[in-house]
């Protein structure tokens, strides 16, 4: 009975766990998908498996074949024969041969693609194969080899041990008593000996022939051999170790015929010297030759002598990462935007991004979130047509219900899996529009929603915070909102995604998969109740598609009245020839998107890249799975493909080092890259900056787009200077390219720290920034600094958040501009934008004078310019009518400065904002008149 328990789990877990994913495949149409993996494990399972037992069973014959006389004769009756001994014998076999088919099953894909793989078209530049080899071809002969080699070993160790026994059995050692006794015994024995001899010669060269193949197989492995300065074969590898390897695999194949030899005729001498000149060549070539020519050819002239495998190398990486076809220009910006190019910039204020995605996160949870089991996970950056205008970039989130934020005594059953069963609605914010009290204003907001774009099914059941398992169709109403009157909204799902739980034995299966046996003694489930589980977006993707790397950041979609989830997911690979690797991947393509309905959780695959071999090759095996191309994608949905982050992150990070084309160069390293980095937290330390997704006019362009933007700094950890700029476009007919704007060497061009380090520099920024903070203690957040290009130069962007210590709500209280040589701060982007552009089309002196450049000589003061600093103030005449004297702009002050700290120990924080900023112009009239 103890038995049972134990092994009864072991059994019935996975066979209950195979069947409710099988209802829930089916659920989603992907049932052939499902049964498609193992059916292919199970005739790999059954082909290996018979493999090895047919190999043993013949072995293991031939091993019970030689008989020898017995030197002692008894009444016993005739020994059995070699065929029975084997038939008996023969269940031993099972247990080996089920681990060896257990190892085939398990190469399952290996295998569909070796049967299904796609040529790529090109060829590796050392053996001249079809790339497409290295990625479906190799890795399955590597495997069949090894298991191959495995079988052998553990069949000679059997055979060894068969002819062992036998050979000690078949003796009467007690008639052994005198030395012609032990002459028989010996004469008895070399049957055994002879016939082991023969047997073991004909594994022996099975072995040797599968040792020589590991040569010939590792010749190929040399093209992603990691050397000191490339991936891939460099000059040692070819002209040592490749014929290393060539003269290893042609003597250990000699020392396989040798070994067959051996059957015929007595050659063990000339075997064992094969095997041993093989050791010592092996050590020879592989070690000591390949570090002399490594020590006295490569490394006095590296670069010359690597310069063909330099180039190789970079080719094949850009390739690889799909950097080949990068549009790339040299930029040399204006030290300011021209007046008539800001004014243009200026024209749609709300496409420039202001709110920092974190900050935005706070303050929909705060004043979005409704209630407390309402939860936002991520806050994505997309583009949609708003109020009739042209399309324009917004951000949104899905507001998701999260079970786990209810209070404790409410965490029943029910409460969990039959009542709170889905999210409600989606938030909305173009990127630019900010309330007077520094707040974004929200396109859609509230529940049920309101505003646009128009969701007319805003429930989410199917999201990033989804991770239990709900259960529709019961008699218990659904939780679907609160109404204002305290009464809630009631709702039944209505869609076609699910499992039906109707039956007992549906129930049963399910509830040992849960580990809940509620399900079984629950009145509430009918015949048409449906339990909906793998609901978090990024696990069924992967569980549906494991062959696929998905991105880490799944956005929602509004389209059509409905949410959508859209995930884009990438074919990677490990058999480029010649390719840096990044991880356990030297291949990115970003050949499929995932579009799944937040309501019924319908899934469609579309193939992005009809291009790719990768995905090519997995059409072939799963055709219903990848049937749909993105020209198939509804045009309301595929309005809204946006450059996939993580593969800009990797394209990025490869591209660094990879703009270098130029063997010296990339040798050298003189040139390389990284991400520029920025100050987030106001005393904090510098971060690298995160790709930002941004509405722009790229250089020599004339519409606006959407892309994926970063920009790049040397590599140098004590340069920060901007030497690139690099950007993904969105948009059709470009999509999917990347642009690359690179800085003249000979010229400094701010970087976001510098920026940053400016920005604290200014004396007018730091009082203004104290103020902030002033009172009961507020911090002060910087958000994004963004570097967008505007006309023929490119305009720094940070907004600054205030946010109470106590708070958990940033307003956007200030935005700071910048330039090469002009920086300004104001209480709004349109303030900031057109006081710079007053500066400069005033053509007034640079805030900070240009690096390298000659500085403008100062203008005379005019007689309505305000005094500079220590010069002797004019008095005011006391009692001027509209002219404030000192002591009463210094009684305002402190008035403004009371009302503040009191505004904020009330918590009207809209008021506190507003005696803030009379506080500043209290001081700013003060430095006015005293000069100071």
């Amino acid at each position: 009975m103890v038995l049972l328990f134990i092994v009864a789990p072991l059994i019935f877990g996975p066979l209950v766990a195979f069947l409710t994913d099988l209802l829930w495949f089916r659920s989603l149409g992907f049932e052939n998908v499902y049964l498609l993996r193992y059916q292919a494990g199970f005739w790999a399972f059954v082909a290996f498996f018979l493999a090895f037992f047919v190999f043993s069973a013949i072995n293991l014959y031939f091993a019970l074949r030689p008989r020898a006389r017995r030197i002692v004769v008894d009444e016993e009756s005739r020994p059995a024969g070699a065929l029975a001994l084997t038939l008996r014998l023969l269940p031993l076999l099972l247990i080996p041969s089920f681990f060896f088919g257990l190892v085939g099953a398990g190469e399952w894909d290996v295998i569909l693609r070796w049967l299904n793989g796609v040529a790529f078209g090109q060829t590796d530049p050392l053996f001249g194969r079809d790339i497409g080899f290295y990625f479906f071809t190799l890795p399955f002969l590597e495997f069949v080899r090894g298991w191959l080699l495995a079988a052998i070993v553990l069949t000679a160790i059997g055979v060894v041990v068969v002819y062992g026994t036998r050979g000690a059995a078949g003796i009467a050692v007690g008639a052994a008593e005198t030395p012609k006794d032990l002459r028989d015994v010996g004469r008895m024995a070399l049957p055994y000996v002879g016939a082991a001899r023969v047997h073991l010669s004909i594994l022996a060269a099975l072995f040797l022939v599968l040792v020589s193949a590991g040569y010939l197989l590792d010749q190929f492995g040399l093209l992603f051999r990691q050397e000191a300065v490339l991936t891939g074969a460099g000059y040692t590898s070819v002209n040592a170790r490749l014929p290393a390897l060539t003269i290893l695999t042609v003597l250990v194949g000699a020392a396989a015929l040798l070994a067959l030899a051996n059957v015929f005729v007595r050659t063990l001498w000339l075997l064992g010297g094969a095997l041993g000149l093989s050791l010592v060549a092996s050590v020879l070539l592989l070690g000591v030759y390949p570090g002399l020519v490594q020590t006295f050819l490569v490394n006095p002239d590296p670069v010359n002598r690597e310069r063909p495998y330099l180039e190789r190398h970079i080719q094949a990486t850009r390739a690889a990462y799909g950097l080949a076809n990068i549009q790339e220009s040299s930029f040399e910006p204006d030290v300011d935007p021209a007046p008539p190019e800001l004014e243009e910039f200026s024209s749609d204020l709300t496409s420039v991004r202001l709110w920092d995605w974190r900050r935005l996160l706070d303050v929909y949870q705060q004043i979005q979130g409704l209630r407390q089991y309402y939860a936002f996970n991520d806050v994505d950056v997309d583009r949609y047509p708003l109020d009739g205008d042209a399309e324009g970039p917004v951000m949104l989130a899905a507001r998701e219900l999260d079970v786990t934020r209810l209070p404790r005594e409410a965490r029943t059953w029910q409460n969990q899996h039959l009542v709170y069963t889905h999210g409600f609605g989606a938030v909305l914010t173009e990127v630019g529009a900010v309330t007077p009290e520094g707040l974004p204003r929200m396109a859609l907001r509230d529940i049920p929603p309101q505003g646009q774009p128009a969701v007319e099914q805003p429930r989410i059941y199917y999201g990033e915070l989804t991770g239990n398992y709900v259960i529709v169709g019961t008699t218990q109403d659904e939780f679907d909102f609160a109404r204002g009157e305290g009464l809630d909204a009631a709702f039944r799902f209505t869609g076609t995604g699910g499992v039906s739980v109707g039956g007992l034995w549906d129930r049963l299966l399910f509830a040992v998969r849960f580990g809940d046996g509620n399900m079984l003694v629950t009145p509430q489930l009918t015949s048409e109740s449906r339990v909906l589980f793998h609901r978090d977006i990024t696990e069924r993707a992967r569980l549906v598609a494991p062959f696929l790397t998905f991105d880490s950041d799944p956005y929602l979609v509004i389209a059509d009245g409905q949410l959508w989830w859209m995930h884009d997911a990438y074919t990677t690979g490990s058999g480029y020839p010649y390719s840096q690797y990044r991880g356990a991947a030297n291949y990115w393509r970003n050949s499929v998107k995932v579009v799944t309905n937040a309501y019924d959780g319908s899934m469609t695959f579309y193939v992005v890249d009809e291009k790719d071999p990768v995905v090519g090759t997995l059409r072939a095996i799963y055709p219903s799975l990848f049937g749909k191309s993105i020209e198939e994608m509804p045009a309301s949905i595929r309005a809204h493909v946006r450059y996939p982050e993580d593969l800009f992150r990797v394209q990025v990070d490869i591209f660094q080092t990879f703009h270098m084309t130029d063997p010296q160069e990339f040798y050298n390293r003189g040139d390389q890259w990284r991400l520029a980095t920025e100050i987030v937290e106001q005393g904090g330390q510098p971060a690298a900056i995160e790709p930002y997704y941004i509405t722009a006019t790229l250089p020599d362009s004339d519409r606006r787009e959407f892309i994926l933007f970063v920009p790049m700094t040397p590599a140098a950890t004590d340069r920060d200077n901007m030497v690139a700029w690099i950007a993904g476009r969105a948009d059709p007919p470009d999509y999917g390219r990347l642009r690359v704007l690179r800085f003249p060497k000979d010229r400094l061009i701010f970087g976001p720290l510098q920026i940053e380090a400016r920005i604290e520099a200014d004396s007018a920024i730091r009082q203004q920034l104290t103020l902030l903070t002033a009172g009961a203690g507020a911090n002060v957040i910087r958000g994004n600094l963004l570097v967008i290009p505007v006309g023929q130069s490119f305009l720094y962007i940070e907004p600054l958040f205030v946010q109470a210590s106590q708070g958990r709500i940033p307003e956007l209280k200030r935005v700071i501009l910048a330039t090469q040589d002009r920086i300004v701060m104001e209480d709004s982007f349109e303030d900031a934008l057109a006081r710079l552009h007053s500066e400069i089309a005033a053509g007034l002196p640079p805030t900070i004078p240009v690096p390298g450049a000659t500085p403008s000589p100062t203008p005379a003061p005019t007689a309505t310019a305000a005094p500079t600093a220590g010069a002797t103030p004019q008095p005011t005449p006391a009692g001027s009518p509209g002219i404030p004297t000192v002591e009463e702009l210094i009684r305002q002050a402190s008035e403004h400065f009371d009302a503040a700290q009191a505004a904020y120990a009330a918590g009207n924080f809209a008021e506190y904002g507003r005696q803030l900023e009379l506080l500043e112009q209290a001081l700013a009239n003060l430095k006015a008149i005293t000069g100071q």
